[in-house]
């Protein structure tokens, strides 16, 4: 609900660089007052300033993201109250949990609760929001059901990526860094006008490569690598004076390994294998992992009098290739991973604004969203000897070769509308409305081989099921809506209610464990959602301070359950689960100064399954009761403290130091395994720090940074699941302690 300058890692944006948040002052001839920059957004599809608009919502400016020590999406959460985008899957894929909602199911095919917007684009496949951070105007993470002015519709919220556009003026940047594990970086930007007042361009390119924190002793070689290569290209032209079009050309490549760094937890087999302490392994399969991520489009704008016309036309391609050793071990027992998913992505959104300095202002809406996805996930296990070098790893009836495939088509349909009243000077009253049809079918194809004998040639599984082809088709509609009565008591102190109706789309269950009766239909998800909130501005606006509360009333959870069957892992989504939440927000930021800048976020959360019972969906038989868990990756407490201090050079110049700190509460990783017998899949409650000095040129062009990341080296997890029998794991853990330096240089 205020402006962030993320320039820590992960946990650490409490800095912000004076260059980056300029004050402002009233000028009286004699002295200044400083004051916190005001910051336009556009989270409601009209420029507002972030304090004025109804919503709880964060901006997080993209000056110097890179430089100062942001590496991926999950380092701009410390100061965003209730959300976390950890990234236990590798930089490709974070998972976003705002107020308790999110998803850990690695299903391709599985919608996010967070939608995702890269420039007004919807991206809808799971690994498509994690590309690097370069070049930004602006993040903005709306908090709450989101739908009546967005093109999809969703539960969380709405996190909205905004590129630096062409501009007429010649500029742009340059910076190279280093760090730990070998860390390189490269990024810049130049843009410009191509033809005066009529054509601008802007060219954006970023690389950046790293050595992983996890050593695999087997082959000698670290684990959880970063090589990142993005590319984006745009054209700004202003056809007539009524008329502008930007189109956008990307590209981005992420080549790394299939386990990201995970680790196996517990003692395996029959020779009680017990992995090397600290973050080393031992794999037998030589992993690797690949993302492509292509894509275009097309954004006009057109005032037609006094309204605005605005076409989004999307086009995305997304293709995300993994093998990985499936039980993290040096033996060949579940053998190896092969998953290939290919996404092709089309949209299509319309938008109709009155003028917005009428009492009356309205937006009107059409959405149109098709995507294809081609999923192939092969395990294949090698014959050989039992770990402890006797008898075969093969025996009858279990799974030596197994092939799941599918391909998934969605086309989904919307109108939406918003529509805000000026009641009185002080009170403004705002509604939305949504429409949504939405239909997806599958062809799935299951294919399991085993061995009869040691080295004996493959053959079908026999049971009911364990082969074949299945189809299914399901269509969903669904209305949601919005009401958010808004009233200023005074020009500094605004108070708004806001009532919101969310929906989550339905889906299939594609994590088939043993047989095709287990591609089931997962419903919607609904939501209802109540805030009260406020926002305000003290001491000649040196001082903000915006508060939250709300209550959710959770529907139909979508909620993802690990199982392990024949040596292997399986994510199955299920729903039906009810579920509360109760939290409460406070986020201040002060310039008392105008050397000193203060920032404060905290965060309570209280979650409930209030009624979650795991039933068997062939026969109807309730197999477990976990009513009373807390939703995951939702600690009760998250408190963050940060500041900068400017510090004027004799010589020309500036120092800017900087230091962070965040407490985060307990935090469970899976619904279902919550009890002290599976201490793994919890993360007790830890603090970080980070800390960083900059150096800066007279004219503020030149910057040289040095930052410290994680300071004491705190060890923690971001994740873990189980990995067989009682007692076995594969966790992750977070970044160790990181030290950098980058030089920026702007013109």
């Amino acid at each position: 609900m205020h402006t962030l300058n993320p320039i820590a890692k992960g946990i650490g944006l409490s800095i912000l660089l004076a260059s980056q948040s300029e004050l402002l002052r009233a000028e009286d001839g004699t002295s200044s007052t400083p004051a916190l920059k005001t910051v336009t957004v556009t989270a409601q599809h009209r420029e507002e300033t972030l304090q004025e608009v109804p919503v709880a919502v964060t901006a997080v400016q993209g000056t110097s993201i890179t430089a100062d020590g942001v590496r991926a999406m999950g380092d701009i959460t410390t100061f965003i109250p209730n959300a976390s985008a950890k990234n236990p899957d590798g930089d490709g894929r974070p998972r976003w949990y705002i107020r308790g909602l999110g998803t850990g199911d690695t299903g391709a095919a599985t919608v996010y609760p967070v939608g995702i917007y890269a420039d007004d684009v919807y991206l809808n496949a799971p690994v498509a929001g994690g590309g690097p951070l370069f070049d930004l105007e602006r993040i903005e993470i709306l908090r709450g059901p989101q739908g009546t002015l967005y093109g999809k519709n969703t539960t969380a919220g709405a996190v909205n990526i905004i590129s630096k556009k062409p501009g007429f003026e010649t500029d742009g940047f340059g910076t190279i860094g280093f760090g730990s594990k070998n860390e390189r970086i490269l990024s810049g930007a130049i843009g410009g006008a191509l033809v005066d007042e009529r054509l601008a361009a802007r060219v954006s390119l970023y690389s950046e490569e790293r050595d992983g924190f996890t050593h695999n002793l087997t082959n000698d070689q670290t684990y959880g690598d970063v090589n990142k290569k993005a590319v984006r290209v745009q054209f700004l032209a202003r056809l007539n004076p009524d008329l502008e079009a930007l189109w956008k050309i990307h590209g981005r490549q992420f080549k790394g390994d299939g386990s990201s760094g995970s680790l196996p937890l517990g003692r395996y087999y029959n020779v009680g294998y017990q992995r090397p302490e600290g973050r080393r392994i031992e794999l037998n399969v030589d992993e690797d992992a690949k993302l492509d991520h292509n894509g275009t489009s097309l954004t006009l704008n057109w005032d037609i009098g006094d309204y605005t016309l605005t076409s989004i036309s999307a086009y995305d391609y997304i293709r995300n290739q993994q093998l990985s050793d499936a039980d993290y071990t040096p033996y060949e027992v579940n053998g190896a991973a092969d998953s290939d998913n290919r996404y092709d992505q089309y949209s299509q959104e319309f938008r109709l604004a009155s003028p917005q300095q009428e009492t009356l202002r309205w937006m009107l809406g059409a959405h149109y969203f098709h995507e294809t996805l081609d999923s192939s996930a092969l395990r294949t296990v090698t014959p050989g000897p039992t770990p402890n070098g006797t008898g075969s790893n093969q025996t009858g009836g279990v799974v030596d070769f197994r092939d799941l495939s599918y391909t998934h088509k969605t086309d989904s349909y919307a109108l939406f509308g918003n529509l805000a009243y000026d009641v009185t000077d002080n009170l403004t009253v705002t509604g939305g409305l949504r429409w949504t049809t939405e239909k997806k079918d599958i062809d799935l194809d299951l294919v399991q081989l085993t061995r009869a004998t040691a080295n004996g040639p493959l053959i079908p599984l026999t049971a009911n099921g364990s082969n074949g082809s299945q189809e299914e088709a399901k269509r969903w509609d669904a209305w949601t809506y919005d009401l958010t009565p808004e009233y200023r008591i005074n020009d500094n102190l605004r108070v708004f209610f806001r009532y919101a109706h969310g929906f989550r789309s339905g889906g299939f269950n594609t994590g088939l464990s043993t047989s095709l009766a287990q591609l089931t239909t997962v419903d919607p998800e609904e939501l209802d959602a109540y805030e009260l909130g406020l926002k305000s501005e003290w001491l000649d606006h040196r001082l903000t301070v915006n508060a939250n509360l709300f209550y959710y009333d959770y529907q139909d959870i979508q909620v993802n359950l690990l199982t392990v069957n024949n040596g292997i892992l399986t994510t199955a989504l299920t729903n039906g689960a009810k579920g509360k939440v109760k939290g409460a927000e406070l986020e201040i930021e002060g310039q008392p100064t105008d050397a000193l800048h203060l920032r404060a976020a905290l965060s309570f959360l209280d979650t409930e399954y209030t009624d979650f019972k795991n039933t068997n969906p062939t026969t109807g038989a309730v197999t477990a009761d976990y009513s009373g868990n807390s939703f995951v990756r939702s600690p009760r407490y998250v408190v963050s403290l940060g500041g900068d201090y400017t510090i004027p050079l004799e010589v020309g110049g500036k120092l800017v130091a900087g230091a962070d700190v965040s407490f985060r509460d307990r935090e469970y990783f899976l619904a279902d395994r919550q009890s002290s017998a599976d201490q793994p899949l919890n993360q007790p409650h830890y603090t970080l720090a980070n800390t960083r000095l900059t150096w800066f040129s007279p004219d503020e062009k030149l910057s040289v940074t040095g930052f410290v990341n994680n300071l004491t080296d705190r060890r923690y997890q971001v994740h873990g699941r189980p990995n067989g029998t009682a007692g076995q794991y594969v966790i992750t853990y977070g970044d160790p302690r990181t030290v950098g330096l980058s030089v920026t240089s702007r013109f």
